[in-house]
């Protein structure tokens, strides 16, 4: 696990208790996390410990928090475990903690959230586990469990990253960066994530499965390759099929199909890496089109939302393409993603570096479910 030693960490806190873990060597006992009221009541002063996750269909994070403050966290490949049970029994039995009753829990899913009339479910998009609410409750024994869209932890982590948790793409003009308007973010990972903050909400979005709108004629025949790829899944071709890690593998077969090139299927990340070098065309061809591509969803989304406070972008593709968002083609494939918008121009445009804002998101949320909880008449 990764131990978070801050100055503030390393003090003993008046609970007596130093922030210096060990790793346990037995298995997960869930018994050991059971919430005990009175105990919860006398380290109120101390702050709240609470669980929260990110998960996605490739890596799931987990941290450890203390009074809001990241004291360990850990990242598991999900495509190791059979069940959300599974998944977070190795990581409660990884992950370092204060003591061994919990205040809450979030889990952020990359995939939607479903309400029914007794709970709140959600399926990973590119994965097969499913997730409960009231199960992750029960389960953990927490008073307050949340279940939300990995999407809605990035917003709720917007307005508290530092500087140098972000870097700027474009700093927009007059009208952007408004106090108080909406945001979009864009996170492209394993698959593609959308979401519209507005206030202290943020709204999920499954835009990532709209119809990919091509920008030229040298696009439009890409996606003519694909949509003939695609044709027995029914022949849309969406921003994911290419914004994603997977998505670079499709882009690169479909620009050898336009181009005539026979060479080996290559993996997302050696297409990025040559791609990148710019010693190979099909490959640099490749990580432009999807940076441009990228560019185009994001203003977009833009456009529908009005995101005056600005588009921030995020997750592991984009993040190993960061070379090229500064660029350019990007900022202006962005400005001109829409007819009659030229406030386009004015929405600064933010890559969010820090992989665990995800993380910290739910554990705000965390905290913010378990405060209204504890509030009068609530």
């Amino acid at each position: 696990a990764k131990i978070c030693r801050t100055p503030a960490n390393r003090r003993r806190s008046k609970c007596g208790s130093a922030y210096g873990y060990h790793r346990r060597a037995c298995g997960v006992d869930y018994r050991n996390f059971h919430l005990d009221t009175a105990a919860a009541r006398r380290r109120g002063a101390c702050g709240a410990v609470i669980l929260a996750g990110d998960i996605g269909a490739t890596n799931a994070r987990f941290g450890c928090y203390r009074g809001g403050a990241r004291v360990a966290w850990e990242s598991l490949e999900t495509q190791d475990y059979d069940s959300a049970d599974a998944l977070l029994a190795a990581a409660v039995a990884r992950l370092p903690r204060p003591q061994p009753h919990l205040d809450a829990c979030c889990l952020a899913v990359a995939g939607p959230v479903m309400a029914g009339p007794e709970d709140e479910t959600a399926n990973l998009t590119n994965a097969s586990l499913v997730f409960s609410r009231r199960r992750i409750g029960q389960t953990l024994g927490v008073p307050t469990a949340r279940l939300v869209n990995d999407m809605v932890a990035i917003g709720a982590a917007l307005d508290t990253l530092a500087p140098s948790q972000l870097r700027t793409l474009a700093a927009g003009g007059a009208q952007g960066g408004e106090p108080g308007a909406a945001k979009g973010i864009l996170a492209a990972g394993t698959g593609l994530g959308m979401g519209v903050v507005v206030g202290d909400r943020c709204l999920p979005s499954e835009g990532g499965h709209a119809r990919i709108a091509p920008a030229g004629a040298f696009e439009r025949e890409l996606v003519a390759v694909t949509e003939a790829e695609l044709k027995d899944e029914g022949g849309v071709v969406a921003w994911e099929h290419y914004l994603s890690g997977r998505g670079v593998e499709r882009l690169h077969r479909a620009v050898r199909a336009v181009w005539g090139e026979a060479g080996a299927a290559l993996s997302a990340m050696e297409i990025t890496r040559r791609g990148l070098a710019g010693a190979d065309p099909v490959c640099d061809t490749t990580v432009r089109t999807w940076v441009g591509m990228l560019a185009t969803a994001a203003g977009g989304l833009a456009t529908t939302a009005m995101t005056l406070g600005g588009v921030y972008f995020t997750g592991s593709v984009t993040l190993s393409l960061a070379p090229l968002l500064g660029e350019p083609l990007f900022v202006r494939r962005f400005r001109e993603a829409a007819w009659a918008a030229d406030f386009l121009a004015d929405i600064p445009l933010r890559l969010v570096t820090d992989s665990c804002a995800g993380l910290d998101g739910a554990a705000r949320l965390a905290a913010r479910g378990r405060d209204q909880r504890a509030a009068p008449g609530a």
